[in-house]
């Protein structure tokens, strides 16, 4: 079996991904969570850009101890916080985590205690 995969090399495809401008009028903003390890030390960050690409806030967290989907999702409820608290709207929220996109749109549940631990 050794000697079958020695000679591998997997098809990569590669998409292009760019930050674009919101449309006119709009703001955007951006989330991210991180963890090293999982649980492990965590963190998130968010920024809210206008309709010309300039940051109007921007901040970052220690978390403590937590997990990569957690810090995610405590992201995107800090960032739409943010902006509900400071009337930036309309509003375009753009996350790197496939989970929190799926659980948003109500294609997956997220796990019992992932809704606990981020209210």
């Amino acid at each position: 079996m050794i000697q079958y995969f020695e000679g591998y090399k997997p098809i990569l495809i590669t998409t292009r991904v760019t930050w674009q401008l919101p449309c006119h009028g709009w703001y955007k903003c951006n989330t991210d969570g991180a963890s090293k390890g999982n649980p492990g030390p965590s963190s998130l960050g968010f920024c809210v850009r206008d309709d010309e690409g300039d940051v109007v806030y921007a901040r970052a967290v220690d978390l403590g101890v937590t997990t990569n989907v957690v810090a995610e999702a405590k992201a995107i409820l800090q960032g739409l916080e943010y902006c509900v608290e400071h009337d930036f709207h309309p509003l375009i929220l753009e996350t790197d985590s496939l989970v929190m996109k799926k659980a948003i749109e109500g294609e997956w549940d997220p796990p019992w205690a992932t809704q606990w631990r981020i209210l």
